[in-house]
């Protein structure tokens, strides 16, 4: 399984890539809440939301716990304290890859600062 990350969802529905379709297509990806509001947050209108969220149900989804925030807060407060920071946003979708011992496939280079920090971050790379 491999948590994708918004950024790598927007840039292959702009410019779709063979071997971003094949992990797609070969691979279990996983997104989370996260992910799918940042996209809907994007949409233009209400028939592209409609197939935002269409387009996201073939995905498995990661759920945020309530005992999640904990360790969510404790990882952007180490982060912190290393002089590291970061969006929420992404101290968060991180937090889930580590917690779910999953690689992240992300084009944002905040997840190499975490991964700098955490080394149980994976970071998928598909080439």
């Amino acid at each position: 399984m491999i948590l994708v990350d918004t950024s790598i969802i927007v840039e292959y529905w702009k410019n779709p890539k063979n071997e971003y379709t094949e992990v797609f297509v070969t691979q279990d990806i996983a997104i989370c809440g996260i992910v799918q509001a940042e996209l809907i947050y994007g949409a233009r209108s209400k028939k592209e939301i409609e197939k935002i969220v269409y387009a996201l149900e073939c995905f498995t989804f990661i759920d945020i716990d309530k005992d999640d925030w904990n360790g969510i807060g404790k990882l952007l407060n180490k982060l912190i304290m290393k002089g590291v920071t970061i969006p929420f946003q992404d101290a968060t979708i991180a937090y889930l890859a580590v917690k779910n011992n999953i690689p992240v496939w992300t084009g944002d280079k905040h997840f190499e600062l975490i991964s700098d920090v955490v080394k149980e971050l994976k970071i998928y790379n598909p080439i």
